[in-house]
């Protein structure tokens, strides 16, 4: 079935075309999209400076220094894994991605600071 669509796009020629427009797809950087409030707070805190740096992580890390505040926890998303731990003047987070890699982030709670270790 493929073998007769390669054909019909014109032999080598289409093909080659194909897999480039294959290519260039998978190359091409592609926006993050992050539905839930924890997948929000996720990529805002990964944001290089401030997480706050874009108006868009302004609401949930808001919302992430309020719910620390009140005692609540971390939010959750899928496709990451976080692990929070108590410091003195606020948290530690190792966020672990689906490939195995992790980053570790300090939050200070006073200053409402967020440093990657």
């Amino acid at each position: 079935m493929i073998g007769r669509f390669l054909n019909r796009l014109g032999g080598g020629t289409g093909a080659i075309a194909l897999c480039a427009a294959g290519i260039i797809t998978i190359a091409a950087p592609q926006p993050a999209f992050a539905s839930d409030w924890g997948c929000q707070v996720v990529l805002c805190l990964a944001t290089p400076g401030s997480p706050t740096k874009y108006a868009e992580c302004v609401p949930p890390i808001t919302k992430l220094w309020n719910a620390l505040a009140m005692g609540g926890g971390f939010p959750s998303c899928s496709g990451v894994g976080i692990k929070t731990k108590s410091a003195k003047h606020g948290y530690t987070m190792t966020v672990t991605q689906t490939d195995g890699t992790t980053s570790r982030y300090s939050l200070d709670t006073r200053y409402q600071t967020v440093t990657q270790q």
